[in-house]
């Protein structure tokens, strides 16, 4: 068996995001979360190695948070993308908004 490659564990939560690579796609479903990426199951529309530019928005606490990426999975089944070059900001508001949203669904 092979170990697990995931720094991050990852989260079901409520976030959209649009992306802004070779293609423009608005309020796509996040499938899930980490602190290292995001999912989208969704057929893949962006070839993988693509820089993107995201906005995260988390509709139940009215906030939004731009992040940079690049795509490192692609199928008919999925897109996955790996968070790069994040400013420590964007890395606390991250954790943040994660927590928030688990907190919230706990109620």
């Amino acid at each position: 068996m092979l170990p697990d490659a995931r720094l991050h564990p990852r989260f079901a939560i409520d976030a959209i995001a649009d992306v802004i690579g070779d293609e423009v796609v608005l309020a796509r479903p996040v499938a899930d979360l980490s602190l290292g990426g995001c999912r989208f199951a969704a057929p893949g529309w962006e070839e993988v190695g693509t820089e993107v530019q995201l906005v995260l928005s988390f509709p139940s606490l009215k906030t939004n948070l731009p992040l940079t990426g690049v795509v490192v999975r692609r199928s008919d089944r999925d897109l996955g993308i790996r968070f790069a070059q994040l400013t420590d900001e964007q890395k606390w508001a991250l954790r943040k908004h994660i927590r928030d949203l688990q907190r919230e669904a706990t109620r």
